[in-house]
């Protein structure tokens, strides 16, 4: 079997396991519901008040909310033992991590969406003044999410308090990712071009990710 075989196969698993169960996508997007309630009642809405703390707010629950899913990354594997079948794969092991990287960042795409709706739902937030901009921000933002909170599930599933050990490593890492997308999509919904610096900035923070978690991620699964 070679790479892309393993890669479709991961894929398919995982995503065949979040459509059937919904033992991630369910707590997520409730979480995210709860959140916006709570902060829809605290906070005033965007048409009364300056927008500049909406992206940074909806960042920060999109943050908190992929910790849900990046924390059960691993679970299945670890819970029935199978993990070690992922160091068998006869192909490159960091076709492995591609095919768990992609199933949470499309896990990811659509907690976005969720969010963005309940943001525009909770909070009058229109999106459509710039959605363009915005979905190439959100496909990116998700896709470093994904790419270094999968990286980062992998090395926490080992440990004694993986709860505790994914936030405190995640956090630090995706700050880039959190002060980029804030900013350009705050510059999107005030009507301003985003700089070119700043998407270079961030699908260069992807690639780079991308291409150090390829090649770790060998070592990972053998610790």
């Amino acid at each position: 079997m070679n790479g892309p075989r393993v890669f479709a196969a991961v894929l398919g698993k995982d995503l065949r396991l979040d459509l059937r169960s919904w033992d991630r996508l369910g707590p997520m997007a409730v979480f995210a519901a709860l959140v916006m309630v709570l902060l829809s009642t605290a906070l005033p809405t965007a048409s009364a008040a300056s927008p500049g703390w909406i992206p940074a707010l909806v960042w920060m629950v999109f943050l908190l909310t992929s910790l849900l899913g990046l924390g059960r990354s691993f679970q299945a594997e670890s819970e029935q033992g199978t993990i070690v079948l992922l160091t068998q794969a006869p192909c490159d092991r960091g076709w492995v991590f591609l095919g768990k990287a992609t199933a949470n960042w499309l896990a990811l795409l659509g907690v976005e969406l969720w969010t963005a709706f309940l943001c525009w739902v909770l909070l009058d937030v229109e999106w459509g003044v710039a959605w363009p901009e915005i979905l190439g921000v959100g496909l990116l933002g998700a896709l470093g999410l994904a790419v270094v909170g999968t990286l980062l599930s992998a090395l926490a599933c080992a440990a004694r308090f993986p709860v505790f050990l994914l936030p405190v490593l995640l956090f630090p890492l995706v700050l880039p990712v959190l002060v980029l997308a804030s900013r350009m999509t705050g510059e999107a919904l005030a009507g301003d071009q985003i700089a070119s610096a700043m998407w270079v900035g961030l699908a260069l923070y992807d690639w780079v990710f991308l291409l150090i978690a390829y090649f770790v991620f060998d070592y990972v699964l053998e610790d």
